[in-house]
């Protein structure tokens, strides 16, 4: 199955989140089963710098509203042996950022990325002639839209499967009626039933309509967001009305990277059978920080942006809670400039138990993912998470709320069968963050209790594989449905 994967990020040379971290490893996987995977993405300077790209075409063009865009293809391979197409404009993608600076948001990102989507269609269209045709998210959105709407795309891509999922739904590339015409496409798609979304133009809801299948990066997640308004963002009973044709499926966990027994940034390597590496990383990340070791006081950890999302709103209104537990905190993150204050001014009244890190920090993030004896994600929502996967890998016991990916990854230990792999709260507030915290304390001081958590925690296998695989009988399973096996 040749299979065409279209997105706006990779991970480790375009990543602005974890649909880069997905885009890093789903290909290889892919391709490891037997499938024949091509990545399409926006040739960004730094991109095709890092990965040495060349040029494979060197004059495409698109039409952008009344412009005609030009462009080149660069080709290169990821490690796995991946072929990348790399949709080459400078005036476009030859900037710093992914998609902005320091300032914000670059002001024509719509433009952007409608622009490569439609360049994205048309490469897939003459230069690599898929069975699927897999975006991601609303930057690549504009490729399912013009495989349908666009009379060429739609003759030429006719027997290809359209696939888009979606990562997380608060972001849907709504933009002004005006700017409708950059996609090329007939008058009579901006409708309440296609991409018209109260008066404005959504790519989201355009892709989410036209495409042969949807999918979220959870189970859980797709079951939220077509239940629950708040979390559907306007677009639950879009995604409702797909049926069957909405499927949810968990995202894995690159273990080429995030893998105790080889991690190169950690300390000392260890594995569930040799353990004692986890105590050396431990003192070592105390250490690095500025925390004292204290015997029965446990280190929690936390890599994440400072949003409310992230649920961060509630640990600031239960810290002092947290800290009156005898617990430890070291905390990557930065975003939100008020909750990013809060916790400077926190670290400030508990200067030998708090440790918050306001920049976003490779080998530190590993540190804390070996070092940390807990993983705190209280997330508002969270379409799947990584990072809750990483951390069983360490041996490190997640601390989640039951939302999204973190329910379909994480159960609840229980102390008398021994089963479980974290603690878990469902209450959006800060008194059952603060009570899973506790219970994950009065487990750390039982050491036969804590050593069999984390022995479940090491057997999780959240592995690229499986995912893999779950997309690939999917998508067999809609081609023979809709006619295009």
């Amino acid at each position: 199955m040749k299979i065409a994967i279209v997105a706006a990020e990779i991970s480790p040379y375009a990543k602005a989140g974890g649909l880069a971290d997905v885009i890093g490893a789903l290909p290889g996987a892919l391709k490891a089963i037997g499938a024949e995977p091509t990545v399409i993405l926006p040739g960004y300077r730094a991109l095709s710098e890092r990965i040495g790209a060349t040029t494979a075409v060197r004059d495409m063009s698109v039409r952008l509203g009344s412009a005609q865009e030009r462009f080149s293809v660069r080709r290169a391979d990821d490690p796995q042996g991946v072929p990348l197409y790399l949709i080459d404009h400078p005036g476009f993608f030859g900037r710093d950022g992914v998609y902005g600076d320091k300032r914000g948001d670059y002001p024509d990102n719509i433009r952007r990325y409608v622009f490569f989507g439609r360049a994205a269609a048309k490469v897939a269209a003459e230069m690599i002639s898929p069975d699927v045709l897999h975006a991601h998210d609303w930057h690549a959105a504009a490729a399912p839209i013009v495989m349908r709407a666009d009379p060429l795309m739609r003759e030429r891509l006719g027997r290809t499967l359209s696939i888009f999922t979606i990562h997380n739904l608060a972001f849907q590339g709504v933009f002004d009626p005006g700017e409708f015409d950059l996609l090329g496409i007939d008058r009579s798609y901006f409708s309440i039933d296609c991409l018209e979304f109260y008066g404005r133009v959504n790519l989201m809801k355009g892709a989410v309509v036209l495409a042969d299948g949807v999918s979220t990066v959870s189970p859980t997640y797709a079951r939220e967001v077509t239940t629950d308004p708040e979390l559907g963002f306007g677009m639950d009973g879009v995604l409702r009305a797909r049926g069957d044709r909405l499927a949810g499926i968990i995202n894995g966990a690159d273990y080429r990277e995030w893998d105790p027994a080889a991690d190169k940034l950690i300390k000392a390597t260890y594995t569930s059978t040799r353990p004692e590496g986890k105590r050396a990383c431990a003192n070592d990340l105390r250490a690095q920080l500025g925390l004292p070791a204290r015997n029965g006081q446990p280190l929690v950890g936390m890599v994440t942006r400072m949003t409310a999302q992230k649920g961060l709103d509630l640990l600031r209104d239960g810290l002092d809670r947290v800290m009156a537990l005898e617990v430890a905190i070291a905390m990557l993150a930065s975003g939100d400039a008020a909750l990013e204050d809060f916790f400077r001014k926190a670290e400030q009244r508990y200067p030998e138990r708090l440790r918050v890190i306001l920049d976003f920090d490779n080998a530190l993030a590993h540190r804390i993912q070996a070092g940390a004896d807990m993983f705190l994600m209280p997330s508002r929502f969270e379409p799947c998470g990584l990072t809750q996967m990483y951390a069983m890998r360490y041996g490190t016991a997640p601390v989640v709320r039951a939302t999204g990916g973190l329910r379909d990854t994480v159960t609840e230990f229980n102390p008398a069968t021994g089963a479980g792999t974290g603690f878990v709260f469902d209450a959006y507030a800060a008194e059952p963050l603060v009570s899973a915290i506790s219970r994950a304390v009065e487990t750390y001081r039982k050491p036969q209790l804590w050593q069999r958590l984390a022995a479940n925690c090491f057997a999780q296998d959240f592995s690229w594989e499986r995912a893999a695989r779950n997309y690939l009988t999917w998508f067999e399973t809609l081609r023979r449905e809709t006619g295009r096996a």
